[in-house]
């Protein structure tokens, strides 16, 4: 049965929204559209490679107090307001994965709430 779980270390989005949607039995986990935050506060006007970083430094520690590294990721959603951004983003994101095994990814064209540039979701493996 699936359970919402909740970290105060990166920010929290509504209560209607589960910051990471796992189950345990399945050994699986959904974590919820990550944007350029900090606590409460959305940082606007930076590049797509800035929000980028804000976004995965804030899915690694997701993933941390979760007792996961990133390797657990086995899956990324990435949302692009424009995909001129893309080389931006990537050569952020390259860091963050081992490169001889990444994540399975998609990354489309979409509108991001509040403008921003960049949004990611991520599946992760609990085991």
């Amino acid at each position: 049965m699936k359970e919402k779980w909740t970290t105060e270390k990166a920010p929290v989005p509504s209560p209607w929204i589960a910051q990471v949607s796992r189950d345990d039995n399945l050994g699986i986990a959904y974590i919820s559209g990550l944007i350029s935050q900090k606590g409460d506060e959305i940082i606007y006007g930076l590049s797509a490679a800035e929000e980028t970083r804000i976004i995965l430094d804030n899915l690694k520690t997701i993933v941390t107090e979760m007792g996961l590294t990133m390797d657990h990721v086995i899956k990324t959603n990435i949302f692009l307001t424009d995909m001129a951004d893309f080389d931006g983003m990537n050569g952020v994101y390259k860091e963050y994965f081992n490169h001889g095994n990444p994540p399975a990814r998609q990354c489309v064209q979409a509108g991001v709430w509040g403008n921003l540039r960049v949004e990611i979701s991520s599946v992760v493996v609990l085991k």
